[in-house]
C-alpha cells in the first residue's frame, strides 16, 4: 500500500533532507527541541509505543503526551472504552467490518454534508444498541461534564428503516457525531498551541488524523509523525497532514517502498529500551527461577486476558516437564480460575502480573501463546520468539496474524488444536529452534530509536525552516 500524500512546499524542503532513518543525523543548536506524542490508552500498545519513543528521546528533546481520551469526560470515555470491549468480544462481525471502512468513507461520515452510505447507518445503529446500556453509568460532575449529554443522545436508539434518511433520526445523529469529531478537535487544538511543538508523533490513528485536519487548515505548523503499531495499514492512516510513515516491515509496503516517493520509513515497532539487548534465554531462566532444561510456554491475554485460562488448563495435560506461566492481565475471572489452577500445580503454573520487563520473560520462554497485539507480536519476534494466537479480535489482530502466519512465526490456532501444535513444536527441537531463528530475523530491536531520531530530524528542519520564514 502506498501512503503518497500532496506536497507542500514545506514537506519538499523535508523531502529534500528527509529519506530514510539510516541517514545521518541533522545537528541542532538552540533550545530543545520539542516533540508532543499522540496516543489513545483504548489499547495498551499504543501507550507503550509513545512510552518507547519518549524513553529515546530522553535527555534530546522536551517532551510533552497527550492521550486521546484526556479529551473528554472520564466516565464518558469509560463508558466508551465499555462498548468497544462488548463489540469487540460480542459483536466481532460488527467489529470487523467497523475497522475495515475506507478512509474516504470515514471522511464522508465526519465531513460530508451529503451523510454516509447506508451500510455505515446500520452500523451506528448497532453501535447504539451495544453503547445505550452502558451510558446510565456516567456519574455526573467532572472536567466536560456536558459530554455524558451528548453521549446519551448518541446512544438514543434512532431506528433506520434500511430506505430513507428522513424523518428517522439518523440525520440527527449523524449531526451529532459530525458534532463530537469537531468539539474533540477544538480540545486538542489548545493542547497543541500550548505546547507548540516541532514535531508531533501519533501512535494512534485517530488522534493522528485530528492533528491532521487541524494542519490542513493552517493552526498547526509543526511536523507530523504517524507510528503504526500494527503489521498492516488500516485506510484511515492516510492523511494529508502527515509527513513521515513509520511502518514495521517493509512487507507492509507491498514491495512499494520506494523512500522519497511514498513518505513511509521502515522503522520497525518502537518497543521499550530493555528490547534492543534481549537476555540469553540462560540469563532469563535464572532471572526468573525456572529450570534450565525445562520446557516453558508463556501465555499473554493482553489487557483484556482473553482465554488465558483455557489455554493453561490445555497446556498442563503434556508432560510435567513443562512450565507454564501466565499473565492474565486485567480478566479478574481469568484471574480466579488460574489461581486455583496454579494450587493445584504449584510447580508447573506460575500467575503473573503484569511486568514492565517482558524482555526477560518472553526470552525464558520457548513459544509464546497469546492475543496478537501489535506490541505483543512486536515484543515477541525481538525476541526471537513464535507466537501462536488462540483469538483474534480481527481488525488489526488480523493483519498481525496475517503477518504471522506468512511469516512461518505463528498464526492463528483454535483451542481444540493448541495443544498438539505446542506438542509437535516442542517435540521437534530443529523446527522449533528454525522458527524462533526466523522469528529473531524478523524482529526489530531498534525501533524506538530510529522513530525518534526521525522526529528530531524533522523537529529540527522544521525549527529551521520556522526561523528562515521570519
Amino acid at each position: 500500500m502506498r501512503l503518497d500524500l500532496p506536497r507542500s512546499g514545506l514537506q519538499q524542503a523535508r523531502e529534500a533532507l528527509v529519506f530514510s532513518a539510516d541517514d545521518e543525523p541533522i545537528s541542532h543548536d538552540g533550545p530543545p527541541l520539542r516533540v508532543l506524542l499522540l496516543t489513545s490508552g483504548l489499547g495498551l500498545g499504543h501507550v507503550r509505543a509513545a512510552q518507547a519513543v519518549a524513553a529515546a528521546l530522553k535527555d534530546q528533546a522536551e517532551i510533552e503526551t497527550v492521550d486521546f481520551w484526556s479529551l473528554m469526560h472520564s466516565g464518558a470515555a469509560r463508558a466508551i472504552h465499555a462498548t468497544y470491549l462488548d463489540l469487540v468480544q460480542n459483536h466481532s462481525d460488527l467489529y470487523e467490518r467497523l475497522y475495515h471502512l475506507e478512509a474516504g468513507t470515514w471522511r464522508q461520515v465526519l465531513e460530508s454534508k451529503s451523510g454516509p452510505p447506508r451500510e455505515v447507518l446500520e452500523v451506528f445503529q448497532l453501535i447504539a444498541s451495544v453503547a445505550a446500556k452502558e451510558g446510565m453509568t456516567i456519574p455526573r460532575g467532572g472536567r466536560y461534564a456536558s459530554d455524558k449529554l451528548l453521549y446519551s443522545l448518541l446512544c438514543t436508539s434512532m431506528p433506520y428503516d434500511g430506505d430513507s434518511l428522513a424523518g428517522n433520526g439518523v440525520r440527527a445523529r449523524l449531526a451529532l457525531w459530525k458534532f463530537t469529531w469537531l468539539r474533540l478537535i477544538r480540545r486538542l487544538e489548545p493542547a497543541i498551541r500550548k505546547f507548540a511543538p516541532d514535531v508531533i508523533v501519533s501512535t494512534q490513528m485517530i488522534p493522528a488524523a485530528m492533528a491532521s485536519y487541524l494542519k490542513q487548515r493552517g493552526k498547526v505548523q509543526a511536523s507530523m509523525i504517524g507510528v503504526l503499531t500494527d503489521f498492516g495499514v488500516h485506510d484511515f492512516w492516510k492523511q494529508r497532514g502527515v509527513d513521515r510513515y513509520c511502518v514495521a516491515h517493509e512487507s507492509i509496503l507491498d514491495g512499494d517502498g520506494a523512500a522519497t516517493s511514498s513518505r513511509a520509513v521502515v522503522t520497525g515497532v518502537p518497543l521499550m529500551p530493555d528490547f534492543a539487548f534481549p537476555p540469553s534465554q540462560s540469563e532469563a531462566r535464572r532471572e526468573l527461577g525456572l529450570p534450565e532444561d525445562a520446557q516453558v510456554v508463556l501465555v499473554l491475554g493482553g489487557g483484556l486476558g482473553i482465554s488465558v485460562d483455557t489455554a493453561a488448563m490445555s497446556l498442563l495435560r503434556r508432560p510435567t516437564s513443562t512450565h507454564v506461566i501466565v499473565m492474565p492481565g486485567k480478566n479478574n475471572k481469568a484471574r480466579a480460575a488460574l489461581d486455583q489452577l496454579a494450587a493445584r500445580h504449584p510447580q508447573r503454573l506460575r500467575v503473573c502480573d503484569w511486568t514492565d520487563r517482558m524482555d526477560i520473560y518472553l526470552r525464558a520462554a520457548d513459544i509464546v501463546v497469546g492475543k496478537p497485539g501489535g506490541i505483543t507480536v512486536a515484543e515477541a519476534l525481538a525476541c526471537g520468539r513464535p507466537l501462536l494466537a488462540t483469538r483474534s479480535l480481527g481488525g488489526q489482530e488480523g493483519f498481525n496474524v496475517d503477518f504471522l502466519t506468512r511469516h512461518e512465526v505463528g498464526g492463528l490456532v483454535a483451542d481444540g488444536e493448541l495443544l498438539n501444535r505446542v506438542d509437535a513444536l516442542l517435540g521437534n527441537r530443529e523446527a522449533l529452534q528454525n522458527m524462533q531463528r526466523r522469528a529473531w530475523l524478523l524482529g526489530q530491536r531498534d525501533g524506538a530509536a530510529r522513530v525518534a531520531q526521525l522526529a528530531l530530524d524533522l523537529a529540527s528542519i522544521h525549527r529551521t525552516v520556522a526561523l528562515q520564514s521570519r
